[in-house]
């Protein structure tokens, strides 16, 4: 019984320090100091988000974007059936003519090798020739 009486005071500071150890490392006087920081940052990071959304004009209108024109080229000779598919007036059938006169030709050598195709004639080849990447010879 000695023992244990013995082994319950000694725990007891044993407790009260690790206690010690898990209080807060903040202290009091601290507290105030590190609130105020973390409303600035609050209130500077709000302040950002609406200065770059009065930049920007806030969200991009859909209907704005559709008017927009963008480019691109294909590359006649490493195209896929679904890249042939975006130029104007080109579907997946058409496309997919393009490739087998391309496995039968071996290259494009020139945008007018094209007319090959069955169903590409000269108004087809003019509106897609000028998404049409350069051909370089080997």
């Amino acid at each position: 019984m000695g023992n244990s009486k013995q082994s319950a005071e000694v725990s007891k500071p044993e407790k009260e320090g690790v206690l010690e150890h898990l209080r807060l490392v903040l202290r009091r006087e601290h507290q105030g100091l590190v609130a105020a920081l973390l409303l600035f940052a609050l209130v500077a990071a709000s302040a950002y988000f609406v200065f770059q959304w009065n930049v920007n004009h806030g969200l991009v209108d859909i209907d704005d974007v559709a008017g927009e024109e963008f480019s691109f080229q294909v590359d006649l000779n490493a195209a896929t059936v679904g890249e042939l598919s975006l130029l104007p007036g080109v579907g997946s059938k058409l496309g997919q003519a393009i490739l087998v006169r391309r496995g039968e030709l071996g290259r494009f050598n020139r945008p007018a090798d094209l007319l090959s195709v069955p169903g590409i004639g000269e108004k087809k080849l003019e509106a897609i020739r000028p998404y049409l990447s350069p051909l370089n010879d080997p």
